[in-house]
């Protein structure tokens, strides 16, 4: 069952004005990052959708390819917020 969630993360500035650099913690703590429009940033959080899940984590498709290869994070449920 996939939904449509809001994930926390850290937020810099990008390369360019309008879009903003992203790194998602997940569940094993490691970071994985990646450039998206400023506009698809909210609150120091980005939609994302959720494919799977259990009582601790999330795994969620990022709207963006990331630096390490892949567009899927598996995340603690504790950064997801449901829509």
């Amino acid at each position: 069952m996939k939904s449509k969630a809001w994930l926390r993360c850290e937020v810099a500035p990008g390369m360019f004005s309008n879009e903003r650099a992203i790194g998602v913690t997940t569940d094993d703590g490691s970071v994985v990052s990646f450039f998206i429009e400023s506009d698809l940033v909210r609150d120091q959080e980005i939609a994302v959708e959720v494919v799977a899940r259990n009582g601790k984590y999330g795994v969620v498709a990022l709207p963006q390819r990331t630096f390490e290869g892949s567009n899927v994070a598996r995340v603690p449920m504790s950064a997801i917020r449901f829509a």
